[in-house]
């Protein structure tokens, strides 16, 4: 019998320790083998493999794409009241200019409203041609994303006007393009 008790109570002490783990999670008994595979090199992780595939994905938003920002802050130009005797900005005077330059660079353009927020991010690709993208939040829907169109812009003379003399037409960022088409999928400019 005591042949028989011995073999059992090792196999009741040790069945605890070989117990399934339904968490999912693996915790190695030592930290400095944590991550180490046999050859010696790191094993990534999940988190690796999320940022890895993160960054392989395609972009779905202009502002992911790593572009020059050449002025210093966004364009507010739907707060611009000529009747008020208010001058643009510096920082309004460079969106045009660089609008004008046809130079690749992104443009920012911000509208507040009571309970939401709309942005309208242009990226210059080329003279006369530009990606634009809407997005924005609102307290009744939330944040939302609009796809990327590829438009033609104004002529370069109606951007040089709007520095001298902004009308209305120069103050909405919508006004900015002539044509746009949808695109199927973003691909950043580069």
């Amino acid at each position: 019998m005591a042949r028989l008790v011995s073999p059992l109570l090792a196999v009741l002490v040790l069945a605890p320790a070989c117990a399934e783990d339904t968490t999912g999670a693996f915790e190695p008994a030592d930290d400095s083998s944590a991550g180490a595979t046999s050859g010696g090199e790191s094993a990534g992780s999940e988190e690796d493999d999320d940022e890895t595939a993160e960054k392989d994905a395609a972009p779905r938003s202009l502002l992911e794409c790593e572009i020059d920002v050449p002025c210093e802050f966004p364009f507010l130009g739907a707060n611009f009241d000529a009747s008020l005797g208010a001058a643009l900005t510096t920082s309004d005077l460079c969106v045009f200019a660089t609008l004008a330059s046809g130079e690749p660079a992104l443009i920012e353009t911000v509208a507040e409203f009571s309970d939401a927020t709309a942005r309208l991010d242009y990226v210059i690709v080329g003279p006369g041609e530009t990606l634009r993208q809407a997005s924005g939040e609102s307290d009744a829907g939330g944040r939302w994303l609009k796809g990327v169109y590829r438009c033609e812009l104004q002529p370069r003379e109606f951007f040089t006007a709007c520095m001298k003399a902004p009308s209305s037409e120069c103050l909405d960022p919508e006004a900015w393009v002539v044509g746009c088409d949808p695109l199927d999928n973003l691909v950043c400019p580069g």
